[in-house]
């Protein structure tokens, strides 16, 4: 009796247990966070609400969510952590202190494609860090302590595209890191990397279109030659590398130096830098034109740092109060006093080259809210924010921006004229927001920018002549948004060298207006797009193909119709794509009856498509051929009809045997039956004539054997009437 009570008893706990835990599923947004649905994605934000682990946690059931974790107390991440949260797609785990992930931490994140580690106290990723990780394509993990990375560590994230690692610890990369990864993004600024090899690091990263690797204590030698070789015979934008030693070289651009800079044949020479200045130096450089002193190159300022209780000076100071190191050729002047932003961290190297201001994840709703306001900024980071709304009047301060840095915030509203003021700025980063249409007077000012990353937004519509005014533009992300089409001219005033259009909704593009505008060197990724490869995209295919010889980064793959879904469209024919297309002959007239404005691109003329040129000729050859063969075989008969009929008047087969060869061709052409075939109409070769019956009749080409004379009175038996 009293075992079936216990047994009741643990039932009914189990019960409640059950229901409570159903009642705290169902009621996590409204108790614990804050949840708010767009574009049938829900935010979960869970920030700073004190949580010491998230496997209590229980995830909402929505199809797709972002998870906000930011400032929690997050130390340690333990296996199996994340397991119930299968449907996340973005994760954010930045300031929680952080300091070690266990293997299997992120086991159940199969749909996971964003992780935000930033601004912890990692120290090394080990090669199972990441384990379970399969779909994720952007990893920040800057703002750590991080100074190893295990040679594994990304090999499970086949889909990665982006990986940021700036301000770190990273002394150097180990041997084929990037070997699986195809990264299309990689930043490594604030660094400690002194030389970078081509052999097991730069050689996997062939697809990159963004290398960031600024402020690292670049040692420029015989050992930076793999690099700089690199450097000089790729086109992507890899920011400014600065040399930090040795000192004759401190503060020049690697891009800018020979190969005999970088190594001279007397290597005795960069053992003395410190001490003295050789001879060599004097007689290869004039004062003015000491690397040191070139007031148009100041040395590159180093990126703001983040609040760490392990700083990493740049300079060494030893008890004897020597300083060792190039910036003291620089304090020549007291120092102009600075001001900067409370929660802020600015950094500066020399008064003219302007600060560097860090306002990463300090929770500011609007930019108005800094502080004071910073002396002549550089730089301002304000990545990681809750700014809604860019106001007219927010940046009107910050004319000497070249950088301004608003990526991760939930801006949706940009003001006309926002930027009017930023006439130096050369970068500008929107990436992660919700804008959702971009219009002309948003960039208006911006006349010298350079780099404009626009991608994950929700972005839907761009009104024409949006970048008329960016006439410098030269690199353009508009992946990850919900583009469907573009106006017509759209690119036609900017020098773009670079756009991204990946993961969007296009199915199709047009050439004249849009894909024709771009100039005749320019980097494409048009990878995840919805392609109807119909006749539609006939436009796209030829333009890839043929005109002005884009460079496409990945291929252009189809999604419909349902008989080429997978299908690359290089590879499909055009009679496969469209088949009732006018031929090649009809497009070749078309196209001289239409107007000369035409786009090259569009042209269907035998020019256009060079890959036929060696086969519609050599069949017009052969037809040729054979219509001169019939020809003359015709001409031929006619000669022969001709002669026999005016022979026509010889009564019998003459006597004398020096005639008999024209006898025997009067005797063929008589044995031609007077009836007339029908031809039918069609091609030449359907006709072929009827034999001639009696040829093996002619005595030219019987054997003449036994008597010649009743041989040849055989002869009378043939009929002349026909040829009279």
């Amino acid at each position: 009796m009293l075992s079936g009570v216990w047994f009741l008893s643990v039932l009914t706990v189990a019960g409640i247990l059950q229901t409570e835990s159903r009642k705290t599923a169902k009621d996590i947004c409204k108790i614990r966070c804050l949840c708010e649905e767009k574009e049938n994605v829900l935010n979960i934000n869970c920030e700073n609400k004190g949580f010491t682990t998230v496997s209590l946690l229980q995830p909402p059931q929505y199809r797709i969510y972002q998870l906000f974790l930011n400032g929690n107390l997050l130390t340690r991440l333990y296996p199996n952590e994340f397991v119930n949260y299968s449907n996340a797609v973005t994760l954010h785990l930045g300031n929680n202190g952080l300091q070690e992930i266990r293997t299997g931490a992120f086991s159940g994140l199969k749909t996971l494609k964003r992780l935000h580690l930033n601004n912890n106290k990692l120290e090394i990723l080990r090669e199972d860090t990441f384990l379970g990780l399969e779909s994720l394509e952007y990893l920040q993990a800057d703002y750590n302590y991080i100074s190893a990375i295990e040679a594994g560590a990304f090999s499970k994230l086949n889909k990665l595209k982006v990986l940021i690692l700036n301000d770190n610890l990273l002394l150097s990369l180990p041997s084929n890191v990037f070997r699986f990864v195809l990264l299309t993004h990689l930043d490594l600024r604030g660094n400690r990397l002194k030389v970078m090899p081509f052999a097991g690091v730069l050689e996997h990263i062939g697809g990159i279109m963004e290398i960031q690797l600024e402020e690292n204590p670049w040692n420029c030698t015989c050992d930076l030659l793999p690099l700089k070789a690199w450097l000089d015979t790729i086109t992507v934008f890899v920011g400014e590398i600065v040399c930090e030693t040795p000192f004759r070289l401190h503060g020049k651009d690697v891009t800018q130096l020979t190969r005999q800079d970088l190594c001279p044949r007397k290597s005795a020479s960069d053992s003395s830098q410190r001490g003295s200045h050789a001879d060599t130096h004097v007689q290869r450089l004039s004062p003015t034109m000491n690397p040191a002193l070139n007031p148009t190159r100041a040395p590159k300022a180093s990126r703001p740092p983040k609040m760490r209780n392990r700083p990493t000076p740049r300079v060494t100071v030893s008890k004897d109060r020597q300083s060792f190191g190039p910036i003291m050729v620089y304090q020549t002047k007291s120092p102009v006093p600075l001001t900067c932003p409370s929660s802020c961290v600015c950094t500066s190297q020399s008064s003219d080259n302007g600060l560097n201001v860090n306002c990463q994840e300090r929770k500011f709703t609007n930019i108005s809210d800094l502080q004071p306001k910073p002396t002549s900024p550089k730089k301002l980071y304000l990545t990681g924010n809750y700014l809604q709304t860019v106001y007219k009047n927010d940046l009107l301060e910050y004319s000497s921006l070249d950088l301004l840095h608003l990526g991760n915030n939930r801006i949706a509203v940009i003001q006309e004229g926002a930027f009017t003021n930023l006439t130096s700025l050369r970068r500008l980063y929107l990436n992660g927001n919700y804008l959702e249409v971009l219009y002309p007077s948003m960039f208006d000012g911006l006349q010298s920018l350079q780099y404009l990353y626009l991608e994950y937004n929700v972005i839907k519509e761009i009104k024409p002549l949006t970048f008329d005014a960016l006439i410098n533009l030269q690199l353009l992300f508009l992946n990850n948004n919900l583009l469907r089409s573009l106006p017509d001219n759209i690119f036609g005033g900017t020098a773009l060298t670079r756009l991204n259009l990946r993961n969007n909704h296009f199915s199709h593009l047009p050439v004249k207006g849009v894909l024709d505008q771009l100039p005749a060197f320019i980097q494409i990724d048009l990878q995840e797009n919805p392609w109807d490869c119909t006749c539609d995209i006939m436009g796209l295919k030829d333009w890839t193909e043929h005109a002005n010889s884009p460079v496409i980064i990945n291929e252009v793959t189809c999604e419909s119709p349902a008989k080429h879904a997978g299908e690359i469209l290089k590879f499909l024919g055009r009679e496969a794509i469209c088949p009732d297309s006018p031929s090649l002959s009809d497009g070749t007239i078309l196209s001289m009856n239409h107007n000369t404005d035409t786009p090259r691109s569009l042209s269907v003329s035998p020019s256009s498509y060079p890959e036929l040129h060696t086969e519609v000729p050599l069949s017009v050859l052969i037809l040729g051929l054979l219509v001169v063969f019939i020809l003359s075989v015709c001409f031929g008969a006619g000669l022969f009809v001709f002669v026999l009929k005016r022979r026509k008047g010889v009564p019998s087969v003459p006597r004398n045997t020096n005639n008999l060869d024209v006898s025997s061709f009067q005797l063929q052409y008589g044995s031609y039956n007077t009836e007339t075939h029908d031809k039918t109409d069609g091609h030449v070769y359907n006709y072929i004539p009827p034999p001639v019956g009696q040829m093996c009749q002619n005595p030219i080409y019987m054997q003449k054997e036994g008597d010649p004379v009743a041989y040849y009175r055989n002869l009378q038996e043939f009929s002349y009437s026909n040829l009279e």
